[in-house]
């Protein structure tokens, strides 16, 4: 998800990237019981019959699942938060508790939609000013890298002293 806001003096202008997912932390506690009571249940009548190799499978298949549903859950709260002035260029990333701060110099700044090296993988959006390079929006969809990539070119574009800053 990418959202855009202005400061209220019009001088800055704040681009939000989000992830998405839609459990908050109990809807995904409560999936993860039912889906372990579900699962366990079944594999347990079937080990009583002495198909005792089925609750191992079910246990492994557990743990696999709940740390995919775990890992996708913590990429909801991963944010980026671009604040573009006419001066610098500040990136805060939050996952967690844990915050990176990063800030670049408007004045020479260039975002680039990278092709992706694998075909299937989505485009990279990278940011780069006097020798600094980062890449944004890691954790967004394809389209999603597409609207944040056009989203910063266009904020970058009313500071930036280098014409056409948006390469392909």
């Amino acid at each position: 998800m990418v959202v855009v806001s202005h400061s209220p003096d019009g001088s800055a202008e704040r681009i939000m990237a989000r992830g998405n997912f839609s459990l908050d932390a109990g809807g995904l506690i409560s999936l993860l019981l039912a889906l372990t009571a579900v699962t366990l249940g079944l594999a347990g009548l079937l080990a009583w019959q002495g198909f005792w190799p089925v609750l191992l499978i079910a246990v492994i298949q557990l743990t696999l699942v709940v740390w995919i549903l775990v890992r996708a859950w913590e990429r909801a709260w991963v944010s980026e938060l671009l604040t573009i002035g006419p001066e610098w260029i500040e990136v805060t990333r939050q996952r967690h508790k844990r915050r990176d701060h990063c800030r670049l110099e408007a004045a020479w700044a260039v975002v680039e939609l990278e092709r992706p090296e694998v075909a299937w993988y989505g485009p990279r959006v990278i940011l780069r000013s006097r020798g600094k390079k980062i890449e944004l929006g890691r954790f967004l969809t394809i389209d999603e890298k597409k609207q944040l990539a056009d989203c910063v070119r266009i904020a970058v574009q009313k500071h930036s002293a280098i014409k056409g800053a948006f390469n392909v």
